[in-house]
């Protein structure tokens, strides 16, 4: 009896440190991470595009060549 729970010590010993060498769960943790980083700079830099932030700026400079496009095109043809 004593040589099983040897051996069931031992084994589960070799499992746990087995378990606790395994990196490959940690690197995907740490990618996820650096990835949920990343888009939440990228929505705070970018913003939505409904009053502020580059989304926004881009669109009113878009508007404005448009405008100022327009303005040129409908005054030539009268």
């Amino acid at each position: 009896m004593f040589n099983m729970m040897t051996k069931g010590y031992v084994a589960a010993s070799l499992r746990i440190e087995s378990f606790l060498k395994n990196q490959r769960g940690i690197t995907a943790i740490e990618y996820a991470l650096i990835g949920v980083a990343m888009a939440s700079l990228l929505a705070v830099v970018l913003g939505t595009g409904d009053g502020s932030g580059f989304l926004y700026e881009l669109k009113q400079t878009f508007l404005k060549i448009s405008q100022s496009i327009k303005a040129v095109t409908v005054g030539s043809t009268k």
